[in-house]
C-alpha cells in the first residue's frame, strides 16, 4: 500500500533469524548416546553430557498439556539467551509456585532437573541466586514428591552450595539443610543414594569439559565462559571433598574407589594441582587431604603416591590462605601415612631450601594456618627421613630461620595474631627439641652441647637484642621464654632432669640475665624502653606458669616418647605452681633491680628523670614485701635505713612517683614495732613540707585502720596538720581535684561517740573555704562541689559542737542565699540544689541554727539584695518565694506556745518582706503615673484628683519585681489547696508517704498580713495597666504576668482569706476612692463566686457593683469601674435604663464617661436598632445643654485661659466633654446641629489659645490630658471636613466647612503647630515623667499630619521667631528622637513642606536662568542646602559600617549588626532627599542632582544600602534565589509600624532612588571598582530591575494624557517602547530599548523614519540617548522633552549651537542668550561651560567678545 518495506527479524550473530523449534530438532537428532565409565580410559570417548543432565539445547519444544500455559511461557522464557529474560521468568515462576498446589506443581516436576542444571551454571550470578531460590521453593512445598528427581538434582545441587557467589551458594546449603533437617546421617544417606551421579558429574567436569564444552551454544564472550569453567571445576572439587567427609565412616565404598580410580587416572586431574587460579588449586588440595584421610582409598592413590608427595612438599611454600592449611594438611598424613614419604624428594634440594624460605619470610603472612603444623611436621624428622643430611644441622638450620621470623622487622610488619601463633610455635618446637635430648638417658655430650646452644642462641640472644629494641616481639617472647624456664624448673622439681641438663640450662640463663641486666642498667643515661623491658622480662618470670601449654597440644612425658597428641577438648584450668627460682635468682635480681633504680634515681636532680625509675621501684616491690627484701635494699639491713632511702627521695619527685614512695613507705611501715612505727610518722613523715606528699601522708592517715589509732588522732589535731587540711580545703575550691575533695571528706569520719578526726578550728577552716564558690557570681562546676560538700558534711558539724557557732551561722547565712539565688543550671544539678536547701532547713527545724533577731536581719537583707537583681526569672522568683516561705515556717515550728509561735511568724514575714523598694510611697506613685498613662491612651478617665504622674521607669521595674516575690511568699503561706477527690482507685490510696499540702498553712492571719497582701494586689493591678498601655522589655512584661497569674490564683481559692480581702478591696473602692482601686474590683471575677459562671463573671459583676455602687452613691467609683469592665462586657450591656442614667451627678465629667461608654458599648457592631438612635439624641442634648451652659458660665469650658490655676476637677469635666464631642464628631456627625458645630469651631478656636498659654506646664496632669484631648477634637474634625470636601454635602456642612476654612483653619493649624514646636523643641521634663510624656505625644504626632502645612510654611516665612531654617533644623533634629512617631511626623513634616520649598527653588532659578553665574547661585541656596549640616552629621553615625563591607562575600559573615537607630535617622534623611528631587521639576531636578553629585553624599548611601541589605541576598546576589517582594514599595502605613525590619526599609530605598534618581546610581555605579560594579550589577538585575521595568512600562500605557503629535505604544514582553511624532505629512520613530539592568545599564534608543536625514536621525537617537542616561527621570520625562524639542523646532525656535537642541535638557528652558554680534541665542548653562572650558568669553559662533 505503499507504506514501508518490512524488515527481516533481528538476529544476533547469526545468518538466519533464531528459532527455538528449529533448534530443538536439530539437537533432538544429534543427541550422541552416553557411554559409561568403562567404555573410555583417557577421556576421548566421553559425550558432553551425562544422562538425565540436559542442556539448555535440550529443552522441550513441546510441553504437557497438564500444565497451564502461563506456566509454559514462564518455561520456554527460562531457555532465552538474554539473562534480564531469564531473571524475569525467575521470579514469575517463583510467583506462580507459591500460588499453585503441589498437585499442580508435580507437573513441571519432571522438566525442572533439566533447567536446574542449566540455570544452576548460568554466568549471570542473579540468575543463579533466583534459581536456587526457586528450588528451595520447590522443595518445600513438594518434598517427598521431589525423590524421583533427586539422583538428577543433588550432585548440581550440593555443587551450588559452593557458588563463588555467596547469596547463592548460600540459598542452595540452606535449602538442602532444611530438606534433609540437617541431620548428618539423613546427608551421609543421600549422598550415598545418589554417589555414581555425583562422581560421573564431578568426573566429567574435571576430566572432559572445558571452558568451550560448557558454553556451547551460548553466545559468551571468552572471559565469561572462563569464569564460568572455574566455577563449576572449583564446585566439582569442593562437591568431591564434601562428598568424602561425609561418607568417610562407610564401610563399603566399592562404588567409590571404582570412581576415584578413574579420576585419579586421569592426567588432566592432577593439572589441577598447579593451576594459575588459587582457588581451584586449594580445592584440589582439599580433596586430596579428604582422600588421604580415607583408609579405603589410599589403596587408590598409592600408585600415584610418588606424584602426590612430590606435588605436596613443592607447595609447602605456598603464600595463599586458603590453599596453605590443605597443602600441610597434605604434608601432615603423607608423613604418618607413609614412612617412606621421604624416598620421592630431594631433601637437601627440594624441601630444605623451601622451608628456609618460609620461615625466613615470616610463614609469607600466613602463620595462623602454617605454624600449628610445624610441631607434628618436626615430630616426624628422624635422620634416616633426612638422607644425606645431618639432623642437628636440620634442627640449627630450622631454629635459626625461625628465629628470623621474630627477630627481623617485617614491612608491613607482621599482625598481633601471626606473632603470636609464631611465638607459640617457636617455643613448643624448643621445648620438644629440650624434651627430646633430655628424655634421651644414653644422650651424647654433643646433645647437651646443643641444648646449651638452643638456649644461648635461640632464647638468650634474642632477650639480649629484645630488651633494647622495639620490636613488637617483646611481650609475646618474654612470656614464652617465662613459662619455658618455668618449665624446667618444674621437671627438676619433679625429678624428671635426666643428667641435670635442665638444671644446668637454668644456671646458664640466669647467669646470663644478671650479666644482660646489670650491664644494661649500668651506663649513666638508660633510656625508658630498656628499663620497660628488664620490668617486663621480671614481671613475666614472676608470673611465670609452667603449664602455659597450647589446649590442643599436649607432651607425653610418662612414657619418654615426646609425640604431639591432638586433644580437641577444653582444657581443664589448674591452680598454678609457684616456680622455685621466684624466691632464688629471682628475688635476687628484683633486689638488685631496686638497688641500682634507687641510685639512679637518688643521683639524679630532674624530678621526671627520678620519677620514671621511681614506677619501676613500686612494680618491682609489689613482687616482694617481706621483712628480708626491704632488708636487702640497704647496706646496714635495717628497715628503717629502706625507710630513709626512700623518704630522702620524696623530696624531687613528682606527684605520681610521690605517691608510689608513699604507698611503698606504708608498706614497710607495719613491719616495724608500733611505737617505732609512730615516732617515724610524727618526727619524720609529718615533717615533710611538699604539699603534694602532706596530702598523701594525710590521706593514709584519714583511711583506716590508721585512724582509729589514738596516735594518729593526736596528730590530725596538731597544728600543723590543721594548717595542712586548710590549705588543701582552699586548693580544691581551686583546681577541684576529686583526691583532695575525697580527703576532706575522710576528716569527717564520725567515731561511735559522735566525734570527727579533726579540732572545731580546723572545721571552721574548712568550711569558711568551701564556702567562697557559693557566693561568687561565675558560675562553674565547683558551686555544685562544693555545695554538695558542705550539705552532706553539716548534720556533722552541727552535732557534738564541732565547730563554732559563729561559723555555722555564717554557712547558714550562705547557704540559704544560694538556696534563694539559684535554680538548677548546666552547672548545677537539681539534687545538689534540693540537697543545700534540704541542708539549711533540717538545721533551723533541729535547732542546730536558732534564728534570733541578727539573724533574723540578715536574712532580710539578703533577701532584700537578691530583690535588686534585674535578671530575676519567674522560676527564680517561684525558687525564692518557696525558699523563704520554709523559712518562715522552718525557723519557727519549734515553738510550742501558738500565740508566740504566730508573733514570731508576723515577725519574720515582715522583715523578710519590707523592702525601700515597695513603699507606700511609691505604690501611690506608680498607681498615678499608670493612671496618667491609660488616661492619656483615652481608655479610662482619671477621676480622682493627683498632682504628679512622675515615677522613673527604673523605679517601676524593682517595685513590680518585689511585690511578685512578696505576694509569691505570701501564697505559698496562705494558699489552701483543695481537698483530694475520693477514688475508687487503689492506687489513688494515702499511704504513710502521703504528706498533706495544707500542713504548713497559715490559719490565722494577721493585719500587717493582709495589708501587704492587698498591697502586692494594688501593685498588680496598677502593673496589668502599665503593660496595656506600654511596650515593655520582655523581663518586666513577664514579671507582671507572673504577680496577674498569682493574684487571679490567689482570688480563686476557697480560703476565708480571700473574702476578708474581697470585702476590704469594695470597702477601699467606696471610702477611699482612686482608680486603680477600681480596676481591682474588676479581679472579683476569679473568685469563686463569679469564677463558675465563666464567660458572664463580668456581667454578673457588673450588674452587682452597679446596683450597689449607685445606690451608695459612689458614681465616680462606678463610672471608672465601667470603664475597666467595658471591653469584657457583651453588646448592649449598657442602655438609656441603667441605673446611673437615673442620677444626675454634679460633675459634667461622669455623664460625659457614662455616655462614651453607652456609645462603645451600642454602636460597635454592625447591626444597630432603630431605638438606639434615642442613646445619640441623649448624648447630643446632652452637649448642647452643655454649651448653653457655657453661654452663661466663661469658664465652664477653660476657654483661652491658663489651666495651671484652674481645679482638676473642673479640667476633667472639660476633657470629658471634649472627648464625647470627638467620639460624636468621629460616629454621628451628621446628628450635629449648628449649635453643635459652633461649639466644636469656637471652642477648637479657643481651646488652642488654652493650649498655648499652657504648655509649658505639660507635666501637670490635667493640663497634657487637655492637650490631648483638643489635638484628638482636631484631628477628628479635619477628618471629617475632608472626607465632606470629596462628596457632595448638605448647604449647612458646606457653610460650617467654608467658615472654618475662612475663619478659624490658619490660626488654628499654627497655633497648634506653634504648641507642639514648643512642646518638643526644647522641653523641660520632670524627672520619672518621660514615659507619660512620650505617651502625650504618640497621641498627638497623628494629628501633626492632617495639619495644613502651607500655614505653616506661610507662617515661619514671614516670622522672625520661627523662620525656615528654624522650622527646617527642628524637623531635622526630629528626625533623630528616640520616638518612632514623632521622627515619622517629621519626615511627613518634611514631605509636606517640600512643594513649598521647591516653589521658591524654581522662582529663583528661572531668575538665574539667563544669568552665566545661575549654577553658582542657586547651589548655595537652594532647598536641599538646608540638608548640608545634618548629612555630615548623621554621615558620621553609618560610616563605621561602609568599612566592615567592602562587596567581599567572605566579609558577610563576619558583620556587626546595626544600630537600628542611627541607620533610621540617615535612611529618614534621604527619603526626604529622594522625595524633593521627586517632586521637582527636571530643570531644578538637576541642580539638584548635581549638588549631590559634587559633595558625593550619594557614594556613602548607596554604600550603605547595600551594607544594610539581607545577608542571605548579599550571598545569593548572583541568582534569583529569594523572592523580590523585599525590594517593592513600602506605603506609608507600613513605614509608620515599629516592627518593619531594617533591611525591608533598606531595600525599599534602593528602588526607590533607582526609579526616581537613576542618573545619581547609574553615575555612582560607572565610577565603582569592577568587584563592587559586578556585584551591584547581579543584584540589580535579579532582584530590582524586573520591578522597576514593569512599573515604568505599565506606567507609560496606563498614562491618561495624549500629547499632540506623539504616540507611545509599549512592548513590555521584549521591554520596548515605540514612540512616534507625526506633524502634517512628516514621520519621525524612535524604539527605546531597556537594558537587562535598568536603570544601571545604558537605554538603546533605534531612529526609525526621521525627518531631516540620516544625520538627523543619528543626532536625535544621540541626543536622546544622553537625555535618558544623564537625566534623573523616567522614560516618558525623556519622550516628553524630545517631542518639546520637535514641537520648538517645528514653530521655529532657533537651537542652541552648542548643544544643538532647543531645549537644554537640564534646565528646560529656550536659547534666550543672544550674541550681540552674530544673533545667535544660546542656553545660559551651555554659554557658561562653554566659557569654562574655553578658558575665553568670546561667541562660540563670530569669536566676538560676548
Amino acid at each position: 500500500m505503499g507504506g514501508k518495506t518490512k524488515q527481516a527479524p533481528r538476529t544476533k550473530n547469526n545468518a538466519k533469524p533464531s528459532s527455538s523449534s528449529r533448534t530443538a530438532e536439530l539437537l533432538g537428532s544429534s543427541t550422541p548416546i552416553f557411554v559409561g565409565f568403562s567404555a573410555q580410559a583417557d577421556g576421548g570417548g566421553l559425550v558432553p553430557f551425562a544422562p538425565g543432565f540436559a542442556s539448555a539445547e535440550q529443552m522441550p519444544d513441546s510441553f504437557d498439556s497438564a500444565i497451564s500455559p502461563q506456566t509454559q511461557i514462564i518455561l520456554r522464557k527460562l531457555s532465552k539467551k538474554d539473562p534480564l529474560t531469564k531473571k524475569k521468568a525467575l521470579q514469575e515462576l517463583h510467583e506462580r509456585i507459591e500460588q499453585s498446589d503441589v498437585e499442580s506443581l508435580k507437573n513441571i516436576l519432571p522438566l525442572w532437573p533439566k533447567y536446574y542444571l542449566n540455570l544452576a551454571s548460568d554466568p549471570e550470578h542473579n540468575v543463579r541466586e533466583l534459581t536456587q531460590t526457586v528450588l528451595q521453593l520447590l522443595m518445600s512445598k513438594c518434598k517427598k514428591a521431589m525423590a524421583p528427581y533427586l539422583k538428577l538434582l543433588v550432585p548440581v545441587w550440593l555443587g551450588s552450595r559452593f557458588d563463588t557467589y555467596a547469596p547463592a551458594a548460600s540459598i542452595a546449603g540452606q535449602s538442602f539443610k532444611d530438606t534433609f533437617a540437617g541431620n548428618a546421617n539423613r546427608t551421609r544417606e543421600v549422598c550415598l543414594h545418589c554417589q555414581l551421579e555425583i562422581l560421573e558429574y564431578a568426573t566429567r567436569n574435571l576430566t572432559f569439559h572445558t571452558a568451550a564444552t560448557l558454553s556451547i551454544g551460548k553466545s559468551l564472550t571468552p572471559e565469561d565462559a572462563e569464569q564460568k569453567y572455574q566455577r563449576v571445576v572449583i564446585s566439582s572439587l569442593k562437591l568431591l571433598s564434601f562428598f568424602l567427609d561425609k561418607t568417610a565412616q562407610t564401610e563399603d565404598l566399592s562404588q567409590v574407589k571404582e570412581g576415584f580410580a578413574t579420576l585419579v587416572a586421569h592426567q588432566k586431574f592432577w593439572s589441577y594441582a598447579k593451576h594459575k587460579v588459587p582457588p581451584i588449586k586449594a580445592a584440589w588440595f582439599e580433596c586430596i587431604y579428604h582422600v588421604l584421610q580415607s583408609v579405603a582409598l589410599l589403596e587408590v592413590i598409592s600408585l600415584q603416591k610418588s606424584q602426590l608427595i612430590t606435588l605436596c612438599f613443592q607447595f609447602i611454600d605456598d603464600a595463599d590462605p586458603v590453599g596453605a592449611p590443605h597443602i600441610w594438611g597434605c604434608v601432615l598424613l603423607l608423613q604418618n601415612n607413609y614412612e617412606d614419604w621421604s624416598v620421592p624428594l630431594n631433601i637437601r634440594k627440594a624441601l630444605l631450601p623451601k622451608l628456609s624460605s618460609l620461615l625466613r619470610n615470616g610463614f609469607n603472612r600466613n602463620a595462623q594456618a602454617i605454624c600449628p603444623n610445624l610441631l607434628p611436621f618436626l615430630s616426624k624428622i628422624t635422620q634416616k627421613s633426612l638422607q644425606d643430611v645431618d639432623l642437628f644441622e636440620f634442627y640449627q638450620r630450622f631454629f635459626v630461620d625461625l628465629k628470623l621470623a621474630i627477630t627481623e622487622k617485617f614491612d608491613p610488619p607482621l599482625s598481633k595474631a601471626d606473632c603470636t601463633i609464631i611465638h607459640k610455635s617457636y617455643f613448643e618446637c624448643l621445648r620438644f627439641l629440650m624434651q627430646q635430648i633430655n628424655n634421651n638417658k644414653e644422650r651424647e655430650q654433643r646433645e647437651s652441647d646443643f641444648a646449651n646452644e638452643l638456649l644461648q642462641n635461640n632464647i638468650l640472644e634474642p632477650i639480649s637484642g629484645l630488651l633494647k629494641s622495639d620490636s613488637a616481639h617483646v611481650n609475646n617472647f618474654f612470656q614464652h621464654t617465662s613459662a619455658l624456664v618455668a618449665f624446667w624448673d618444674r621437671q627438676i622439681k619433679h625429678k624428671l632432669d635426666n643428667g641435670g641438663l635442665y638444671a644446668h640450662l637454668l644456671n646458664q640463663f640466669w647467669t646470663r640475665i644478671f650479666e644482660l641486666v646489670t650491664q644494661d642498667l649500668a651506663a649513666e643515661e638508660v633510656d625508658d624502653q630498656l628499663l620497660s623491658h628488664v620490668l617486663l622480662l621480671v614481671q613475666d618470670l614472676h608470673m611465670a606458669n609452667p603449664s602455659l601449654e597450647s589446649p590442643s597440644v599436649k607432651f607425653a612425658e610418662e612414657l619418654g616418647e615426646k609425640l604431639a597428641i591432638n586433644e580437641p577438648t577444653t582444657p581443664v584450668k589448674k591452680a598454678q605452681e609457684a616456680a622455685a627460682f621466684i624466691h632464688k635468682e629471682l628475688k635476687q635480681l628484683v633486689v638488685k633491680l631496686v638497688r641500682i633504680c634507687l641510685d639512679k634515681a637518688s643521683g639524679i636532680g630532674k624530678a621526671s628523670s627520678s620519677s620514671r625509675y621511681i614506677e619501676q621501684v613500686r612494680t618491682l616491690t609489689k613482687m616482694f614485701n617481706d621483712v628480708e627484701f626491704y632488708k636487702s635494699l640497704t647496706d646496714r639491713g635495717e628497715l628503717c635505713g629502706a625507710l630513709d632511702r626512700f623518704v630522702f627521695l620524696l623530696g624531687h619527685l613528682n606527684n605520681e612517683a610521690s605517691e608510689s614512695v608513699v604507698e611503698i613507705v606504708f608498706e614497710i611501715l607495719p613491719l616495724l614495732e608500733a611505737k617505732q612505727r609512730f615516732d617515724y610518722i610524727e618526727k619524720t613523715l609529718m615533717k615533710l613540707q611538699q604539699h603534694r606528699v602532706q596530702n598523701l601522708l594525710l590521706h593514709r592517715l584519714l583511711s583506716y585502720p590508721l585512724c582509729i589509732e589514738p596516735a594518729i588522732r593526736q596528730m590530725l589535731s596538731s597544728a600543723d596538720t590543721c594548717g595542712v587540711i586548710a590549705r588543701i580545703a582552699e586548693e580544691v575550691v581551686v583546681d577541684n581535684d576529686r583526691e583532695k575533695l575525697n580527703l576532706l571528706h575522710k576528716c569527717f569520719f564520725q567515731t561511735d561517740t559522735g566525734d570527727i578526726l579533726i579540732n572545731a578550728g580546723t572545721v571552721d577552716k574548712i568550711l569558711l573555704a568551701m564556702c567562697e564558690p557559693l557566693k561568687q557570681p561565675v558560675t562553674d562546676e565547683m558551686v555544685e562541689v562544693c555545695g554538695s560538700f558542705i550539705a552532706q558534711i553539716m548534720p556533722v558539724i552541727c552535732s557534738n559542737d564541732n565547730s563554732s557557732l559563729g561559723v555555722r551561722q555564717q554557712i547558714f547565712l550562705k547557704l540559704y542565699k544560694f538556696s534563694l539565688e539559684h535554680r538548677p543550671e548546666h552547672y548545677l544539678s537539681e539534687d545538689t540544689l534540693w540537697e543545700i536547701t534540704t541542708c539549711w532547713q533540717d538545721a533551723l527545724s533541729s535547732k542546730d541554727i536558732e534564728i534570733d533577731d541578727d539573724m533574723l536581719k540578715n536574712c532580710a537583707e539578703i533577701v532584700e539584695d537578691l530583690a535588686k537583681t534585674k535578671d530575676l526569672k519567674a522560676d527564680n522568683l517561684d525558687g525564692m518565694a518557696e525558699a523563704m516561705a520554709k523559712f518562715v515556717m522552718c525557723s519557727t515550728e519549734n515553738i510550742e506556745d501558738e500565740e508566740k509561735r504566730l508573733a514570731r511568724i508576723d515577725a519574720t514575714i515582715a522583715a523578710i518582706l519590707k523592702s525601700p523598694l515597695k513603699t507606700s510611697e511609691k505604690v501611690q506613685q506608680f498607681e498615678n503615673h499608670v493612671v496618667l498613662l491609660e488616661a492619656l491612651n483615652g481608655s479610662v478617665t482619671a477621676g480622682v484628683p493627683f498632682e504628679k504622674g512622675s515615677l522613673d521607669k527604673d523605679e517601676i521595674f524593682p517595685l513590680i519585681q518585689r511585690s511578685t516575690l512578696n505576694f509569691s511568699t505570701l501564697h505559698k503561706l496562705v494558699y489552701k489547696f483543695p481537698p483530694t477527690q475520693a477514688t475508687n482507685d487503689p492506687e489513688d490510696e494515702l499511704t504513710e508517704d502521703y504528706c498533706d499540702p495544707n500542713a504548713d498553712v497559715l490559719n490565722k492571719w494577721s493585719e500587717p498580713l493582709i495589708a501587704e497582701l492587698i498591697q502586692c494586689i494594688r501593685v498588680a493591678g496598677a502593673a496589668e495597666g502599665w503593660l496595656e498601655v506600654s511596650e515593655l522589655p520582655t523581663a518586666a512584661e513577664e514579671q507582671v504576668l507572673i504577680l496577674l497569674d498569682k493574684v487571679h490564683s490567689f482570688m480563686g481559692n476557697s480560703s476565708e482569706l480571700v473574702g476578708i480581702v474581697k470585702e476590704r478591696l469594695q470597702l477601699a473602692a467606696v471610702l477611699q476612692p482612686s482608680v486603680v482601686g477600681c480596676r481591682l474590683l474588676g479581679y472579683l471575677t476569679h473568685c469563686p463566686q463569679y469564677a463558675a459562671f465563666e464567660e458572664s463573671a463580668t456581667i454578673l459583676l457588673h450588674e452587682d457593683l452597679a446596683e450597689s455602687l449607685v445606690t451608695q452613691g459612689s458614681l465616680n467609683t462606678y463610672v471608672m469601674a465601667l470603664q475597666y469592665l467595658l471591653p469584657k462586657l457583651s453588646q448592649k450591656a449598657l442602655s438609656l435604663n441603667s441605673a446611673i442614667m437615673r442620677t444626675e451627678p454634679p460633675e459634667i465629667w461622669i455623664k460625659a464617661a457614662v455616655f462614651r461608654a453607652l456609645l462603645v458599648n451600642n454602636f460597635e457592631a454592625e447591626i444597630n436598632e432603630q431605638t438606639d438612635r434615642n442613646i445619640i439624641v441623649s448624648a447630643v442634648q446632652f452637649l448642647t445643654g452643655i454649651g448653653e451652659q457655657q453661654a452663661g458660665q466663661k469658664d465652664l469650658l477653660h476657654y483661652n485661659v491658663e489651666l495651671s490655676n484652674q481645679q482638676y476637677e473642673s479640667v476633667l469635666n472639660t476633657v470629658e466633654f471634649i472627648k464625647l464631642l470627638t467620639e460624636v464628631l468621629n460616629r454621628f456627625p451628621y446628628e450635629l446641629c449648628i449649635k453643635n458645630w459652633d461649639a466644636i469651631r469656637i471652642g477648637l478656636s479657643s481651646w488652642v489659645l488654652t493650649v498655648s498659654k499652657s504648655i509649658t506646664n505639660f507635666n501637670d496632669p490635667k493640663t497634657c490630658l487637655f492637650v490631648v484631648a483638643v489635638y484628638q477634637l482636631f484631628a477628628a474634625l479635619i477628618e471629617f471636613v475632608r472626607s465632606e470636601k470629596q462628596k457632595s454635602s448638605t448647604e449647612l456642612l458646606k457653610n460650617v466647612i467654608d467658615e472654618w476654612d475662612s475663619l478659624f483653619a490658619k490660626e488654628v493649624n499654627v497655633v497648634l503647630f506653634k504648641t507642639y514646636y514648643q512642646l518638643t523643641q526644647e522641653p523641660s521634663i520632670e524627672p520619672g515623667f518621660h514615659a507619660c510624656y512620650e505617651a502625650m505625644l504618640e497621641r498627638l504626632t497623628p494629628t501633626l499630619e492632617l495639619l495644613d502645612y502651607s500655614f505653616v510654611y506661610g507662617f515661619c516665612k514671614s516670622n522672625s521667631n520661627i523662620t525656615l531654617d528654624h522650622l527646617c533644623n527642628f524637623l531635622f533634629k526630629q528626625l533623630y528622637s528616640s520616638q518612632h512617631s514623632v521622627r515619622l511626623s517629621a519626615v511627613h513634616a518634611l514631605r509636606q513642606l517640600t512643594p513649598h520649598f521647591v516653589a521658591d527653588d524654581i522662582e529663583l532659578n528661572e531668575k538665574q536662568s539667563e544669568s552665566l553665574d545661575a549654577t553658582a547661585t542657586i547651589a548655595k541656596w537652594h532647598f536641599l542646602n538646608r540638608f548640608e549640616d545634618y548629612l555630615t552629621r548623621y554621615d558620621a553615625l553609618i560610616r563605621k559600617y561602609l568599612d566592615e563591607f567592602t562587596f567581599k562575600l567572605t566579609e558577610l559573615v563576619d558583620l556587626k549588626p546595626i544600630n537600628r537607630h542611627d541607620a533610621l535617622t540617615y535612611l529618614f534623611l534621604w527619603d526626604c532627599i529622594i522625595n524633593a528631587c521627586a517632586k521637582s521639576p527636571v530643570a531644578l531636578r538637576a541642580v539638584y542632582t548635581n549638588w549631590l553629585n559634587d559633595n558625593k553624599y550619594e557614594e556613602n548611601f548607596l554604600h550603605f544600602l547595600f551594607r544594610a541589605m539581607p545577608v542571605d541576598i548579599l550571598k545569593n546576589h548572583g541568582a534569583k534565589v529569594y523572592s523580590n517582594g523585599v525590594y517593592k514599595e513600602i506605603t506609608w502605613s507600613q513605614l509608620k509600624d515599629r516592627q518593619l525590619p531594617l533591611e525591608r526599609y533598606v531595600c525599599h530605598l534602593y528602588t526607590e532612588v533607582l526609579r526616581k534618581l537613576p542618573a545619581v546610581v547609574r553615575r555612582w555605579w560607572n565610577t565603582t571598582q569592577s568587584r563592587q560594579k559586578n556585584f551591584v550589577d547581579n543584584l540589580t538585575t535579579n532582584y530590582v530591575s524586573s520591578l522597576i521595568c514593569t512599573e515604568e512600562l505599565k506606567a507609560i500605557a496606563n498614562r491618561k494624557e495624549k500629547h499632540e503629535n506623539m504616540q507611545v505604544t509599549v512592548h513590555s514582553s521584549t521591554r520596548e517602547v515605540l514612540a512616534v511624532y507625526a506633524i502634517d505629512e512628516a514621520r519621525m520613530e524612535l524604539v527605546i530599548t531597556l537594558a537587562p539592568n535598568y536603570p544601571l545599564g545604558a537605554v538603546k534608543v533605534e531612529c526609525g523614519k526621521q525627518i531631516g536625514g540620516r544625520a538627523s536621525s543619528r543626532n536625535v537617537g544621540m541626543q536622546l540617548t544622553i537625555l535618558l542616561t544623564h537625566q534623573n527621570g523616567t522614560i516618558y520625562d525623556g519622550l516628553t522633552m524630545w517631542k518639546n524639542n520637535l514641537d520648538k523646532k517645528f514653530e521655529g525656535v532657533e537651537e542652541c549651537y552648542v548643544c544643538y537642541t532647543v531645549i537644554h535638557q537640564d534646565t528646560c528652558q529656550l536659547p534666550k542668550l543672544t550674541c550681540k554680534t552674530c544673533k545667535k541665542k544660546f542656553h545660559g548653562p551651555c554659554l557658561y561651560k562653554w566659557f569654562t572650558t574655553s578658558s575665553k568669553s568670546t561667541c562660540p559662533i563670530c569669536r566676538n567678545v560676548f
